[in-house]
């Protein structure tokens, strides 16, 4: 999943795309050409440090085209908001403290809070204090290398979320150790899809979809039809695995191919294990499909991190969810009920 954590240049002036469009975790494969007589509004933008596309359905242009705006304003807000980069951002105040706790919004710790809920369902594999460590690896530059492990390892004490002490009576983060520094990136980008879907259904539309780098939430079409997207061949950008197909809901998908390099023949990518610091290296994806896009993108971390074996044993942590894991030797893994969302034909 495309990080928050990008320069101020590339997040804040949208000029340049980290990844080609085609080259999304999760390809929109119908053209939304409604039966009934909806109009379609749909546009693409950079924000939250990846490409973003919203679809509106509704019966006129116009209000199809208000509920959109009105969805990227959102997406914005939460970028700035959400984003680590930003020196007049909470999370940066935070990651730069100086005093023991940091007075934060209360929509940030709540989302800190069910952070710390996944993290428990989800063993540890899901962290968003691996924000301690992640700015060690620097994907740009021609000739990338991974960090010393030296520096790593002492940093690894801080990387735990239960560090972590929110004060929701004072509206204050803090934690147990001064080191331990926070990064939204796998987990905001799910929130700010669904704060922008919320937005977009106040204004009554026919059906919508937001899509933020592949990862996605939908409302359902009035017209009846499903949304049906392909999920990508983690080693084969232009090959489209499978096709599946739902109402609404959300699907996020984790890969080892969207931020990486090649460094002495091994793939050195984003998604870190909070255990080791290290890229975690039992999956090339995990795409799952929940009811939210910030569930949905919390569990493709975790899932990822932890590989199909242990995955499904914390998968029972999370009813009416379904996973899809492909497995560093590119087995496919999913989990029992999401058969039900593959396309037949």
């Amino acid at each position: 999943m495309a990080s928050l954590n990008d320069s101020a240049e590339e997040v804040m002036l949208n000029f340049k795309i980290p990844i080609p469009y085609f080259l999304f975790c999760v390809f929109l494969l119908t053209s939304c050409q409604p039966k009934s007589k909806l109009v379609k509004a749909q546009s693409t933008r950079f924000a939250m440090g990846t490409v973003i596309e919203i679809t509106v359905l509704d019966t006129t242009e116009a209000e199809a085209n208000n509920a959109l705006e009105a969805g990227f304003a959102e997406i914005n807000r939460i970028s700035t908001q959400f984003w680590e980069g930003n020196p007049e951002g909470p999370i940066y105040a935070f990651n730069h403290r100086s005093t023991e706790t940091v007075t934060m919004p209360l929509e940030i710790l709540e989302l800190i809070a069910r952070c710390e809920a996944y993290s428990t369902k989800l063993d540890g594999a899901f962290d968003i204090t691996v924000g301690t460590i992640s700015p060690l690896y620097n994907f740009k530059g021609d000739s990338p290398r991974p960090p010393d492990l030296a520096m790593i390892k002492a940093l690894l004490p801080a990387v735990n979320y239960q560090n972590l002490t929110i004060d929701f009576a004072k509206a204050q983060l803090g934690a147990k150790n001064h080191q331990t520094k926070i990064g939204m990136g796998a987990v905001a980008k799910g929130y700010g899809i669904d704060q922008a879907v919320a937005v977009i259904a106040k204004h009554n539309v026919a059906g919508a979809l937001v899509n933020a780098g592949g990862d996605l939430r939908a409302l359902r079409r009035v017209d009846g039809q499903k949304w049906r997207i392909g999920i990508q061949d983690p080693r084969q950008a232009d090959n489209i695995l499978l096709v599946i197909e739902f109402d609404s809901g959300a699907v996020a998908t984790s890969g080892d191919y969207e931020k990486f390099f090649m460094y002495e023949g091994k793939r050195i990518h984003h998604i870190i294990n909070p255990r080791t610091g290290l890229p975690a290296d039992s999956c090339q994806s995990t795409t799952v499909i929940a009811a939210t896009a910030e569930q949905a993108d919390a569990m493709a971390t975790g899932l990822f991190v932890l590989g199909a074996l242990s995955g499904q044993k914390a998968l029972e942590n999370f009813p009416n969810c379904e996973v899809l894991w492909i497995c560093a030797d590119g087995q496919k893994v999913q989990s029992a009920g999401f058969e039900k969302y593959l396309a037949q034909h």
